[in-house]
């Protein structure tokens, strides 16, 4: 189970305080999409960060049952059912990581103070992703609101070591600072819990600012 968990781990988002990592998207005369650092390099953004969102127009809300919370800082909290969940040990410091009480299935939660638009992060996760998985594909791409709050919801699957991983994840950024909530299991056992994927994402509530 533990080096399941570290393989996914290294293909998931890292953490993002370090300014020096976020990109800014330009458009160049040709019409072609790149990438611009902060230390003068580009690249051009891959389909795996480029592919069109989806305005659902749909609310979600906290479901029944998320009676217990992570409270993250700054008016940013994450609800979730015990009766489901469990915390678990922590993979690293600025990680938050809950285990499901059938196994196999988790959540990662990461947040930082640093404000970074909501589509930045977003990007940059995406990016991060590709890189270590290069056979990324984006099943979803949406912009949902959640208890109130815009965020990116992205859906997307790879393999690591050859063993395929199945995601679905939450983005959001603003004043209160980054937050990523992301769910995964692999391939073939993600069908089993993405019911309740779905419900862990919904607990995440930002107090507004």
């Amino acid at each position: 189970m533990r080096r399941f968990v570290l393989i996914a781990l290294a293909l998931l988002a890292p953490a993002v305080a370090d300014a020096q990592t976020i990109p800014t998207r330009a458009t160049r005369a040709d019409g072609s999409v790149v990438l611009l650092y902060p230390d003068g390099t580009w690249h051009a953004e891959s389909t795996a960060t480029s592919s069109p969102k989806v305005v659902t127009g749909a609310s979600y809300t906290t479901p029944a049952g998320a009676s217990d919370q992570l409270d993250l800082g700054r008016g940013v909290t994450l609800h979730f059912n015990p009766a489901k969940w469990q915390r678990a040990a922590s993979p690293s410091p600025g990680r938050l990581m809950l285990r499901h009480v059938d196994g196999d299935g988790y959540t990662l939660v990461i947040y930082e103070r640093l404000q970074i638009p909501t589509a930045n992060l977003r990007n940059i996760a995406m990016e991060h992703v590709r890189s270590a998985s290069p056979d990324i594909k984006i099943i979803r791409d949406e912009q949902r609101r959640v208890n109130g709050t815009d965020v990116e919801a992205v859906e997307f699957s790879g393999t690591a070591q050859g063993i395929p991983f199945h995601w679905l994840a939450y983005y959001f950024g603003g004043a209160p600072g980054a937050v990523q909530v992301l769910t995964f299991s692999g391939e073939s056992l993600f069908s089993g819990f993405q019911a309740d994927f779905q419900d862990m994402l919904n607990g995440l509530q930002v107090d507004k600012q």
